[in-house]
C-alpha cells in the first residue's frame, strides 16, 4: 500500500529568524529590489501592498488562465520562421483518434481527475473529448509531420515510436512548467493585495518556494529535451531505451507524460525531491490502443539508473497485476490521465474514494503498490 499524506499538500514550518522573513521585515528604501523576489523595486511592487483593492478571485483566476494558455511558439527542433506552416494549434498529447476515441461517451465526452475552483480537491470531471491533453505546442504543419509515425500507422512497439510518444511528453511537460512559472511570477504581483504584511510574507514564500523547484524541474526538463531534439533532428534514437507491456483487454483509462523517479514500483525510494541541489532522473509513459487492446510504452535516457530500476520493478510485478497498479500509478503521478464514464461509474463508493485520494496527492511517501482483489482494468499482459 502506498503511503499518501493526509495532507495534499506538504506543510513547512518556519520563524521570524528565516531569511526570507527577516528580509521582508526590514526597513528598506524605495528604489531596492522587492523582497517578494519579483526584481521590481519596492515602490513598484510591495510598498504599499496592504492598501492596495483585491483582485476578485474569479479576476485573477481569469489572468492567470490567459497567462498559463499563452502560445508560445511551435517546439519542432527545427521549428523556425522558414519552416513553420499554419497556426499553433491545440495539439493532443493522447491520440484523439486513437486512446482517446476508444474511452469517449456518446455525447463526446471523457472524464478526468480535476483540481475543483471551489474546495481545491480533485474530483473526477466531465471534459469534451476535443479539449482533453492538449497544448499548444505545435505548428500545424510540424504536428502533422513529426508525429505522423504514430498518427497515422499502427502501433508496433517500434522503437522511434516509443521515442517520439516520449518527445511529445516532454514538450507538453516543458509548456506547462514555463506556463506554471509565469502563471506564479502572476500571482506573486496581485493575489496579496490588502492583505497585511505577515499574510503577505507567507504566501510570497510559498510562491517563491513554488517558483524555485519548477525552476528546477524545467531546467531538468530541457536538459531531457535537448538530447530527444538532437535524436529527432539526425533520426538516431540510441540514446534511449524503450520497453513495451502490450495488453489484451477494454482501453477504459489512458495516460501520457513524463515523471521524475522518486519512487519504484515497490516503494524503494531513489531520490529525495525536496532537495533541489540533486538531478532527477525521468521516465516517459504513454497509454497507446492496439486491436487487442492497448500497450504501456515506457521511455527513459540510456545510462540512467533510476528509470531503470522503475521499469524493472514494473517487469517483477505478476503480470495479472500490472495492469491494476499501473492505473494506480497515473492516478498519483499523472494529471494527464483520462478514463470513460462507464468504468468510472462501475467502480464502487470505495474505490472512487480511494483513487480520489491518489489524485488529490501531490506527493506520496513511498510504500509498494498493491494491486485491487476487484482488479481496476482487465489488462491482461501478452
Amino acid at each position: 500500500m502506498i503511503n499518501i499524506p493526509p495532507n495534499p499538500f506538504r506543510v513547512f514550518e518556519v520563524d521570524n529568524q528565516h531569511p526570507f522573513v527577516v528580509d521582508a521585515l526590514r526597513k528598506r528604501k524605495h528604489f531596492e529590489a522587492c523582497w517578494c523576489g519579483s526584481g521590481k523595486k519596492y515602490k513598484k511592487c510591495h510598498r504599499g501592498r496592504g492598501e492596495e483593492q483585491p483582485y476578485p478571485l474569479g479576476k485573477i483566476l481569469n489572468l492567470q488562465r490567459k497567462v498559463f494558455w499563452r502560445k508560445r511558439g511551435c517546439m519542432h527542433p527545427l521549428a523556425s520562421v522558414d519552416t513553420c506552416r499554419g497556426q499553433i494549434i491545440d495539439a493532443h498529447t493522447i491520440q484523439r483518434k486513437g486512446p482517446l476515441e476508444r474511452i469517449v461517451s456518446s455525447s463526446g465526452h471523457v472524464m478526468q481527475s480535476q483540481v475543483t475552483q471551489e474546495g481545491g480537491a480533485a474530483e473526477a470531471k466531465s471534459i469534451s473529448w476535443r479539449k482533453a491533453s492538449v497544448f499548444p505546442g505545435f505548428c500545424s504543419f510540424h504536428d502533422s509531420s513529426l508525429f505522423s509515425p504514430i498518427e497515422t500507422s499502427t502501433f508496433t512497439g517500434d522503437h522511434k515510436q516509443c521515442v517520439l510518444h516520449a518527445f511529445r511528453n516532454v514538450c507538453n511537460e516543458y509548456y506547462k512548467k514555463q506556463a506554471l512559472v509565469e502563471s506564479l511570477e502572476f500571482q506573486r504581483s496581485v493575489i496579496d493585495r490588502g492583505m497585511e504584511i505577515d499574510r503577505q510574507i507567507n504566501i510570497q514564500l510559498s510562491i517563491s518556494e513554488n517558483i524555485e523547484g519548477q525552476k528546477k524541474s524545467l531546467e531538468e526538463n530541457g536538459n531531457y529535451r535537448d538530447i530527444l531534439e538532437e535524436a529527432i533532428r539526425w533520426d538516431n534514437y540510441d540514446k534511449f531505451e524503450s520497453a513495451c507491456y502490450f495488453f489484451n483487454g477494454k482501453l477504459d483509462v489512458v495516460s501520457s507524460s513524463i515523471i521524475h523517479c522518486e519512487f519504484d514500483f515497490l516503494g524503494n525510494k531513489l531520490i529525495d525531491m525536496w532537495d533541489i541541489s540533486k538531478d532527477a532522473e525521468m521516465l516517459s509513459h504513454t497509454v497507446v490502443n492496439t486491436d487487442g487492446g492497448g500497450a504501456i510504452i515506457f521511455v527513459w535516457l540510456k545510462g540512467d539508473p533510476h528509470p531503470e530500476r522503475v521499469v524493472e520493478s514494473f517487469d517483477d510485478l505478476p503480470d495479472d497485476e500490472k495492469g491494476d497498479i499501473f492505473v494506480q500509478y497515473c492516478l498519483v503521478n499523472c494529471e494527464n490521465t483520462f478514463f470513460s464514464h462507464q468504468w468510472w461509474d462501475a467502480l464502487d463508493d470505495n474505490k472512487q474514494t480511494k483513487l480520489q485520494q491518489y489524485a488529490n496527492a501531490t506527493y506520496y511517501e513511498g510504500g509498494a503498490y498493491t494491486a485491487n482483489e476487484q482488479r481496476l482494468v482487465d489488462w491482461m499482459i501478452v
